[in-house]
């Protein structure tokens, strides 16, 4: 996959849930991302619906180095 759209921040929604103003979005396929997360601090479980789940500063310094383009490697 490759990063083909960058949002400093914007909402998420789906089936169940709503998420404003969710930090650092990098979408690399459809509505899957990786972003910043604010509402859950348990990193290394699955918590999302598909996205990747970040520390909001991890976030932060991935979006400021990653452009739209960039490579994404999904292991799981």
């Amino acid at each position: 996959y490759k990063v083909y759209v960058k949002y400093r921040s914007a909402s998420m929604s789906g089936p169940g849930y709503y998420l404003p103003d969710v930090p650092y979005i990098m979408y690399f396929y459809k509505g899957y991302g990786l972003h910043g997360t604010y509402w859950h601090s348990n990193f290394g479980t699955p918590m999302s619906h598909g996205c990747v789940n970040l520390r909001t500063d991890e976030a932060g310094w991935l979006f400021n180095w990653a452009s739209v383009g960039t490579l994404v490697n999904v292991h799981y």
